[in-house]
């Protein structure tokens, strides 16, 4: 088994130590330590909590969301599992600009890397990864739970009357926030709403959160098609009865920081319809393909 601590850059994260053949963040080492959460094999080992599968899910990738003993009570963490993920998969892990290793690797070298570039991510725990050979046998990354909920739930439980401005407070500060990821260079390739958390609670620059790092990239090429990519997904993913278009040209002045849309930005505009409208006929191919498969035709 490959110890993370020699899998560089990932053991020089800030604040990282060894803690048997995992990597842990030093300030939840006495968290880990309490639940025997020590190495890669108990980190497999764990049969509890609840599984967050869901439709088209590979049977490579797990989810499982876990309530840790503390001092104070309990904490809601994440863990996430990859065994023998596919080859093409091993190969982005490997072309991306963090030399990581392992799909587990890569989520945690991401998180490091948002955090320092002052966007509001998932706070990581621990990861391990064995390597066999060059390739991943299995990995896996333990993750703090983010404040709040998603906008995804908060916009389908939403009323007129009392949650639209809040709802629309959070979904303009989604501009600030993929602003900001866009300009450090990232793209996320799965930008949907429940990807992003809002706290109520929290100050305005950090009451979103980010979330489902695993496809993100820093493309060096093409970089505007990812762009439109990643803009189509959250207007496809935020919904028309409640973000109206005039909303919509609003988010994208303040996303663009620009007072009004020249012929440039309307050229974005149809180029994010265009590829919303693709979005909407693939989602809906993909889901009369699992009612078929769920009724047996």
């Amino acid at each position: 088994m490959k110890q993370p601590a020699v899998s560089e850059p990932l053991s020089d994260q800030a604040g990282a130590e060894v803690l048997g053949d995992v990597l842990v963040v030093a300030s939840f080492k006495p968290l880990l330590l309490a639940n025997e959460l020590d190495s890669l094999e108990a980190l497999f080992a764990i049969s509890s909590g609840e599984s967050l599968g869901k439709p088209g899910l590979e049977s490579w990738r797990e989810r499982i969301r876990l309530s840790l003993r503390e001092a104070e009570g309990t904490r809601t963490v994440y863990l996430k599992r990859f065994t023998d993920p596919p080859p093409k998969v091993q190969r982005a892990v490997r072309a991306s600009d963090t030399g990581a290793v392992s799909v587990a690797g890569l989520e945690w070298a991401r998180m490091h890397q948002l955090a320092r570039d002052g966007i509001t991510t998932i706070m990581p725990i621990a990861f391990g990864e064995e390597i066999r050979s060059g390739r991943e046998v299995r990995s896996a990354i333990l993750a703090a739970a983010v404040p709040g909920e998603s906008l995804e739930r908060l916009a389908a439980n939403w009323s007129r009357d009392v949650h639209l401005p809040l709802i629309r407070r959070a979904l303009i500060g989604t501009a600030d926030l993929v602003a900001c990821f866009h300009g450090c260079g990232y793209i996320h390739r799965d930008l949907y709403l429940s990807h992003i958390f809002f706290d109520e609670a929290a100050a305005s620059d950090e009451a979103l959160h980010l979330i489902d790092l695993q496809r993100v990239i820093r493309p060096r090429w093409r970089r505007a098609r990812w762009i439109v990519k990643d803009l189509a997904s959250l207007n496809y993913s935020t919904p028309f009865d409640l973000v109206t278009t005039v909303d919509r040209l609003r988010w994208l002045r303040r996303y663009l920081n620009v007072d009004r849309l020249d012929g440039r930005a309307k050229r974005l505009v149809r180029r994010i319809m265009a590829k919303t409208a693709r979005i909407a006929r693939h989602d809906r191919q993909r889901k009369a393909r699992w009612r078929a498969e769920g009724t047996g035709r």
